[in-house]
């Protein structure tokens, strides 16, 4: 990899790839969550996550390549965490506590790529073809992300920072 335009394409494989795997781990969070309020934002997110994928292949299309998938290091260490907390933890509310937070950090993950692909695409020039779905991608994963704040400091999860805090 020689060139700027040559990195935002790997790194937009990266991102495609994120979002592709997104999908089946926020439909498997949906299903075991037992917060009903972060199960239904999951689900939301899955549906939002379908869209933000035709959205980069429509950026790869405005960049007249075929869309590819690349594995990000990054990605598969949160899911790796996720899992071994899993198969770690049997109490169901302290669970939900580990996709509260891993929801978070893909979040966090996911914005600071957005945020890096933009910056590129403004550095290579490149049109409103391609940054505009980017920024849409954005936008999305900041209000998630701000769901999630949210519900961490709702009612239904105060019973559990009670329950889990000593005293």
């Amino acid at each position: 990899m020689n060139d700027l335009h040559e990195l935002f394409v790997h790194k937009l494989a990266q991102q495609y790839y994120v979002e592709q795997e997104l999908v089946e781990t926020l439909d498997e969070m949906a299903r075991d969550t037992t917060n009903d309020r972060m199960s239904q934002g999951f689900a939301d997110h899955r549906d939002e996550t379908r869209t933000q994928i035709q959205r980069i292949e429509e950026v790869f299309a405005a960049l007249d390549r075929p869309a590819e998938a690349r594995e990000c290091a990054i990605l598969d260490g949160l899911e790796e965490d996720r899992r071994e907390l899993e198969a770690e933890i049997e109490d169901d509310e302290l669970l939900n506590m580990v996709y509260l937070n891993a929801g978070m950090m893909t979040e966090r993950v996911e914005m600071t790529a957005y945020e890096g692909l933009t910056t590129i695409a403004e550095q290579l020039e490149l049109g409103d073809d391609v940054k505009r779905p980017l920024e849409s991608n954005y936008d999305e994963e900041q209000s998630a992300f701000r769901e999630l704040e949210t519900l961490a400091t709702a009612k239904d999860m105060k019973s559990l920072w009670d329950r889990l805090t000593p005293s």
